[in-house]
Formats: C-alpha cells, structure tokens, sequence
C-alpha cells in the first residue's frame, strides 16, 4: 500500500522543509477537508503518541509470542508460521516506535540538523511497509493451511510438513523484501540546505531515475497488500463453509469414518486461525479502502488537492495495524490451551525461588 509516511517524501524531499515542527508535503490546495493544523495535531497525536505507545506494548507481547512457540516446539507447522508472524509483526511495531519518534517535538527539535519526516522515510516507512506485508501473506498462509487440514484431512501432514512450512515462509520473508530493496538502491541519505532555515540539515536523496524505481516497490506493496486481503476473506469464507459442511455431514451420518472426523483439537484451532482471520479483515478493511481510494480518485494523494484528507485517514489505519500486530496474543490466550499451559508453566518457573 502506498502508505503517508511512505509517499509523503516523494513530494516533499525536493521542498527541504524545516523539521523544528511536523513538515507537511507542500501541494495544490482545493477542497480538502482537513486542513493543514488539523493535519498536524492527528501526525503527532497518532504518529507521535498513540503508534509509539502500541508499538512498545506490542514488541513485548509479541517477544513472549516468540518464547512460547520455541518452547512448544515445531513438531506442528502452524507453530512454526505463527513464530514468523510473531517476527514479522516485531518488525512492523518496531518501525513504528522509530516513526513515532520521528514526529515527537521533542526529538525533532532537539535534533534540528536532522530531516527526520525524510530520515524516517527509509529507516521506519519503508520498513514498516514490508514487515506489514509479510504479516498480511503469514496470515494468508494460516488460514489457508488451515483450510487444507479441514478440506484433505487424511493428506494434509503429507503435504504441509514442518520443513515445507517452514520454506514457505522463508520464502515469504525472502520475496517481500527482495521487492523493497530497489528503494535502497534509489535512495541514499544526503545533506541539504532548509530552504526555510537556510541551515544544512541531514535528509535524503533520490538517484537519477530513483522515483521509478520507487514506484516499481510500490506496485508490488500494492499487490501484495489487495492479494493478501482477498486471500485471507477467501480462504476464512472457504474455512468456516467446510468445518460447517463436515459438522452437518458429521450429524448426519452414524457410521462417519473416524479417520475423516475433525479431532476436538483440530476445532479449537480453526476457531482460533478464524478469530485472527477476522481481526486482520476487520484491521486491514479501513487501509485497503484508504487504498482503493487512492486508485480510484485522482486526487487523493499526496502533492494533489485531497493530500491532507489521504494523508489524516492514514494516520488512524496505522493505529489499526498496530493494534493487529500486538493483539494476538490474546487470541492465543482465549482459544489456545496448549498455550496458556505452557505460558503458565513458564512464569511458575521464573517465580519459583532458586536453592
């Protein structure tokens, strides 16, 4: 997705904006509806406060994540994609505790030799932007592993294996950030003169033809974002339709096969890769709309008539992805037994006094 934080650069980089306050890309000016203080007072309440706080909460939480499925062991696959999840999202939150320094007064005036709106750009926008899209395909991936085991019951640990899991979502990380790397290679840090402050300030710069390559990592976030969206709908559709297909064919039938039977433990896991499913649908929904927005209306962009309204909107779904990332473990905690017990276990160990 083509994010604020991301694209607001492009059009500002050239402008070199002072950054003793929050810096907005400069553009033509129509009917927005948000004006340029609204704008300012959402970037630091969101950016600043509430992105920064979730995201510290969030990095915890997901650090526990990561102990408890090393703990548990990768015998299951599903452990093994929640783990690279749980990696992908500390990634994500991580950027985002930088970002939201980034626009804290504070730092940025204690730091005026700094372009922090361009330093961030490639050090917490863009990041921000591959880790999330890596969180989108895991998650596409679990629901559609899922979806195997309740469709092929008797193939299915055939053909999910630990080591194919665990490939696949190697693969995963490996492709999503091999499509983020032309941005690196199309931008570089450089210092420049504030046309505002006439002072040299540290910020970044593009390469001759840097934009297009740019571009050519945005299409592929663009993808990868609307297919990773469709793919979790279709697979949660294709998931809840089959466990309710069996159920009703379960009932029905006296002499069911035990072989074909869903275990109870199987259940508890559809339930709990249907529950995250519907967390992400509900976090993502406002972002992809907020995209699509943006393809459809020519002018809801940065650098065109409607930049503040793209840019204010996107202040709220980074709080929605935020929130996905850091809430898991609660869905963990609910649904999952086997995790709670070896939760548990492990905060008896730490209490228990040595000899």
């Amino acid at each position: 997705m083509m994010s604020p934080e991301t694209v607001a650069p492009i059009e500002s980089s050239n402008s070199s904006m002072a950054n003793t306050t929050t810096p907005l890309p400069e553009g033509p000016r129509g009917v927005d509806l948000v004006s340029d203080e609204l704008l300012r007072v959402g970037m630091f309440v969101n950016y600043g406060i509430i992105v920064g706080i979730i995201g510290v909460v969030g990095v915890f939480l997901n650090v526990v994540n990561i102990a408890v499925f090393v703990k548990q062991g990768f015998k299951d696959p599903i452990n093994i994609t929640l783990l690279g999840l749980s990696i992908a999202d500390i990634g994500g939150l991580a950027s985002l505790i930088w970002m939201s320094l980034c626009y804290n007064p504070l730092v940025v005036d204690g730091l005026p030799h700094v372009d922090f709106i361009g330093v961030q750009h490639i050090t917490a926008g863009w990041p921000h932007v591959c880790f999330t899209r890596v969180s989108c395909w895991l998650t596409a991936f679990i629901t559609f592993e899922r979806y195997l085991c309740i469709a092929f019951p008797l193939k299915v640990k055939s053909i999910l294996t630990p080591r194919r899991t665990a490939i696949v979502v190697i693969a995963i990380f490996t492709i999503i950030i091999l499509s983020v790397v032309p941005v690196y290679v199309a931008i570089h840090f450089a210092s420049s003169v504030s046309a505002r402050t006439n002072s040299e300030v540290i910020s970044i710069a593009y390469i001759p033809g840097g934009p297009a390559l740019e571009n050519a990592s945005l299409y592929c976030s663009t993808f990868f974002q609307l297919s990773s969206f469709v793919c979790v709908i279709v697979c949660t559709v294709g998931l809840v339709y089959k466990i309710t297909e069996k159920s009703k064919w379960r009932n029905t039938t006296s002499s069911a096969s035990k072989n074909e039977s869903i275990s109870n433990r199987d259940k508890k896991v559809v339930k709990m890769v249907v529950v995250l499913s519907v967390v992400f649908i509900a976090s993502f929904t406002p972002v992809v709309g907020n995209l699509m927005a943006m393809l459809i209306e020519y002018e809801y962009t940065v650098g065109r008539k409607l930049q503040n309204t793209f840019l204010f909107c996107g202040t709220f779904a980074f709080n929605l992805e935020a929130l996905n990332s850091s809430s898991n473990i609660f869905v963990y905690l609910k649904m999952s037994s086997k995790y709670r017990e070896v939760l548990f276990s492990m905060m008896r160990k730490k209490k228990t006094p040595k000899a």
